[in-house]
């Protein structure tokens, strides 16, 4: 009997779905029902399971894995619609999430209104207690006046709540004791402790990151079981897995207790993807991903082969200080909406139409001009596409939503202000790219770029040619990536510590015996029956500095020697040159920080292409021909359509020409070529250069 694996990754505008299984991955797209992202999954698996000709119960009980990326907890940072949070702190601290270590995101700007708090100050109360930098107990916890401020905090109608004391990471006995109290008091609670979420120095990092699990997990955990209980009724008895924020795969019924882990759980499946499989399938190990969809635009730079892990990240101007793939999120999607201010001035996005009512020319009501209605009537978009028969588009809409809102305002053409707004949207995405390569250390030429998501491939030849890039790899399945990539995760665990000294001075059997702390939580996580790899990496910094870089500590066996940590210290001088452009090697290097990653053997989903055999070269015929508008100077330009279904391995042609892919559009601009390869990837590149 055959069996099955799902993919699904929940965006903002569509909810995409992989089956693998069959003869062929099976790819296909729904809309996304905003706030039921529940029935958006059982409406994309009851649609795979018709086109194999199941029952949907039928599907379901032959499925093994359902892995899942959902962007819940995005969504309610993004909104504001997470829990209602309580909080209990240190006397004294109670502002601390106010301070924000003074950060202030536009500092000449008088107006700049402040974040959105995510505990209200009312609901912010403090307790005596105090431990000291050294983890001594300086002052004993006051039980009583716990036990209180978890009845009030209760009884002002809180639904979540956090608990954050200082130095908790070197001595967690007063927040247990705490947590046992909260417990005692209010049965049930979702609880968040500080020294369990981010067991680190820097107490504004670590609380934030706390208030932001507890606000976060409730709607998420709710979501999740949901599902979950849905998935089971419908006759699925697999393993239901949820992406992780860097590529992992965590346990769906724990992942609500750790949602701040999941904030980019959407985006993280198509950069895994990436690193999974065009490495070992071209010859490119550096990777700049993009995966534009309706809602953003999700950039995240892969260097041989590993992509880039940051220790933190900014989620609507709150910090989130555990560790995910460095992502940079830009609100530049197919549906944003593209709008002229008072002076005039063109501005594309953050806002995006969604799925409901989407751009104008989904014809759901939508009125405002997107960038997928600008597409459309410059002749990108094939207007007879359907997105898998869940719209169809409407071009006359889309002409009267650009010539309304944008054309007569600022007294242009219809086909110069559609140019207009790209030009705008790919700019922004230029720069949103420099962010993850050039002020990385990294020149985005000696990388390829990947596009993916269903407007990827329409953008990504203007962007190399902005950043001086030679070649674009779009993969087949690219409207669907992020989905297909939850299948190559592995069930992962991260768990930090804090350890203070130097690489030089350290003492490694002290820093071999928390590394193997770390490692039981691990088991005791991902199950002690399984053969577990671990990766160990120190956060590092020279003195006086107040941010670190994480980098590898590389052991021969399960102890951290002395020739480990000189390693350690190398690899931190050559990042903080690339990085910061300056290296002190004749310093020593401070150590801050350990961090542990295990992970479990898992049945690895090979990356199904074409059957492997060469390709062999051939010009193929288009389709048909469209008239498309690539600039102002060309005009509209007679321009040959491909179909995909029609395309086999070796085919080759030169642009100007468009592929149309069910769930996608590979738009091969003037002065590029397109050749598509035996694993079913296509080869974008400037004219002679060979990828």
């Amino acid at each position: 009997m055959q069996r099955y694996e799902i993919g699904v990754d929940v965006g903002g505008t569509f909810t995409d779905i992989v089956v693998l299984g069959g003869e062929r991955p099976l790819s296909l797209k729904v809309p996304t029902a905003p706030g039921r992202q529940a029935e958006s999954v059982l409406d994309g698996i009851a649609k795979a399971a018709g086109t194999f000709g199941l029952a949907v119960s039928e599907l379901l009980a032959r499925t093994d894995r359902l892995v899942h990326g959902t962007t819940v907890a995005t969504n309610m940072m993004i909104e504001g619609s997470g829990a209602r949070v309580g909080m209990i702190t240190t006397a004294g601290f109670r502002d601390e999430l106010e301070y924000r270590r003074g950060r202030k995101e536009a500092i000449y700007d008088p107006t700049l209104e402040p974040p959105r708090p995510l505990v209200l100050r009312r609901h912010r109360t403090t307790v005596p207690e105090r431990i000291d930098a050294k983890g001594r107990v300086c002052l004993a916890l006051d039980e009583d006046a716990v036990r209180e401020r978890v009845r009030s905090l209760r009884a002002a109608g809180c639904e979540s709540l956090a608990i954050g004391f200082l130095f908790s990471f070197l001595d967690a006995s007063h927040e247990n004791r705490a947590a046992e109290i909260a417990n005692e008091e209010w049965p049930g609670v979702d609880l968040s402790v500080s020294s369990e979420i981010l067991p680190q120095v820097r107490e504004y990092e670590r609380f934030s990151t706390t208030a932001v699990n507890a606000y976060v997990g409730p709607g998420t955990a709710s979501y999740l079981a949901a599902l979950e209980r849905e998935l089971e009724e419908s006759g699925f008895e697999g393993e239901f897995l949820v992406v992780k924020s860097n590529g992992g795969v965590i346990d769906g019924r724990i992942a609500g207790q750790r949602a701040v882990s999941l904030l980019l759980s959407g985006p993280a499946g198509g950069v895994l993807a990436a690193a999974e499989i065009l490495p070992r399938r071209t010859r490119h190990g550096n990777l700049i991903t993009i995966d534009m969809g309706g809602t953003s635009y999700d950039i995240c730079l892969i260097a041989d082969g590993a992509p880039r892990i940051t220790a933190g990240t900014w989620i609507e101007r709150h910090a989130v200080a555990v560790p995910m793939f460095g992502i940079h999120t830009i609100g530049a999607g197919g549906g944003s909406i593209a709008r002229v201010d008072a002076g005039n001035g063109l501005h594309v996005g953050p806002a995006s139409a969604g799925s409901d009512p989407g751009p104008a020319c989904y014809g759901r009501g939508g009125r405002e001009p997107t960038v997928t209605d600008a597409n459309l009537l410059l002749g990108y978009l094939d207007p007879a596409a359907t997105f898998g028969g869940s719209v169809k588009l409407d071009v006359g809409a889309a002409r009267a939503a650009i010539r309304e809102r944008v054309a007569d305002r600022i007294g242009l053409g219809l086909e110069e202000a559609a140019y207009g707004i790209l030009r705008v949207v790919n700019a922004q995405m230029t720069h949103g790219i420099r962010v993850v390569s050039v002020q990385q250390g990294h020149d985005p030429r000696d990388f390829a770029l990947v596009a993916f998501g269903g407007n990827g491939a329409v953008h990504a030849g203007r962007q190399a040619e902005d950043l001086g890039i030679d070649t674009v790899l779009v993969p087949r399945a690219a409207g669907a990536f992020s989905a297909l990539g939850g299948l190559f995760a592995t069930p992962r665990a991260e768990h930090l510590a804090t350890f203070v000294g130097r690489c030089d001075t350290a003492d490694p059997d002290a820093l071999s015996a928390l590394r193997r702390a770390l490692c039981e939580k691990s088991r005791s996580l991902l199950g002690s029956d399984h053969d577990l790899h671990h990766e160990t990496r120190v956060a590092c910094h020279y003195a006086g500095q107040t941010s670190e870089i994480w980098v590898p500590l590389e052991l021969t066996g399960e102890r951290v020697d002395r020739r480990a940590l000189e390693g350690a210290a190398l690899r931190f001088h050559d990042a903080h040159e690339r990085e910061r452009s300056f290296a002190k090697r004749s310093e020593p290097v401070h150590v801050i920080g350990l961090e542990v990653t295990s992970s479990r053997p898992s049945p690895r989903t090979p990356a199904r292409g074409s059957s492997g055999s060469v390709a062999s070269d051939s010009k193929p015929a288009p389709a048909r021909h469209r008239d498309v508008y690539f600039s102002k100077e060309d005009g509209w330009v007679r321009t040959p359509i491909h179909e995909g279904a029609d395309l086999a391995p070796g085919a080759r042609f030169e642009g100007p020409a468009i592929v149309h892919e069910p769930d996608s559009t590979v738009v091969v601009y003037p002065g590029w070529s397109c050749r598509l390869d035996a694993s079913e990837i296509y080869h974008l590149e400037r004219s002679g250069v060979e990828s």
